[in-house]
């Protein structure tokens, strides 16, 4: 692509809605939980790999930790299975479809974000959960890696990598709260910086106003 369009292309990234992010979570107070929470936003398809996220938070050890899936897809039924055969189903909930807003909600009551996606545009939900300052684990894929270049803050672990998820899900776990606080508020900041939908406005006017420009000239 960029042979054929040269000097011509023009990247913009996808910007998360950071103002309507704290106009939920200024009037929402974080329900209190016990134990270490896991929290995974998406459809249950296999591209998202639910059924990775599930054999990784098992095998991570910890026996207060919880799991929630927010979401609704096919592999429901297969992973509901997995959550019964692996003897967690009152630690694991499945909320199937909820309101956005509802989703920042769940956002503030989890220690940990985490995405096993094998493919992606620029992740909304990624972008999403650092706005609202938990950390995230994430899939060793391009659109991922974007977020690794702004920032090595950001752990990436190959996609189907059960291991390499359930160690990293234990060791955010194992760090102390203040720690995980401190890596979340660096999330968010590298959202406000380069990843907002403020940010994500002015390059297309900026592309416009270039447009303009040209066509005026000729």
């Amino acid at each position: 692509l960029k042979r054929v369009v040269g000097s011509r292309a023009r990247v913009v990234q996808n910007g998360a809605d950071i103002d309507r992010i704290d106009r939920v979570l200024d009037t929402t107070e974080a329900s209190p939980h016990v134990g270490f929470r896991v929290l995974a936003i998406g459809r249950l398809e296999p591209v998202k790999d639910p059924i990775v996220l599930h054999d990784a938070f098992v095998k991570s050890g910890g026996s207060d930790d919880s799991l929630v899936f927010v979401g609704e897809g096919d592999l429901r039924s297969e992973l509901e299975s997995a959550i019964a055969g692996a003897g967690v189903g009152e630690r694991v909930r499945l909320t199937g479809l909820v309101e956005r807003e509802d989703v920042f909600r769940y956002l503030t009551e989890s220690d940990v974000y985490v995405s096993t996606s094998h493919g992606e545009g620029l992740p909304l939900a990624a972008m999403e959960a650092m706005a609202c300052t938990v950390p995230v684990i994430l899939s060793d894929i391009p659109p991922h890696r974007e977020f690794q270049a702004a920032s090595e803050i950001i752990p990436l672990v190959p996609p189907g990598d059960v291991e390499g998820f359930a160690r990293e899900i234990a060791r955010y776990r194992e760090m102390p709260g203040s720690e995980r606080s401190e890596i979340g508020r660096a999330c968010r900041d590298l959202i406000v910086t380069n990843f907002s939908l403020e940010r994500m406005n002015k390059g297309y006017e900026d592309i416009y106003r270039e447009i303009r420009r040209d066509r005026r000239g000729s």
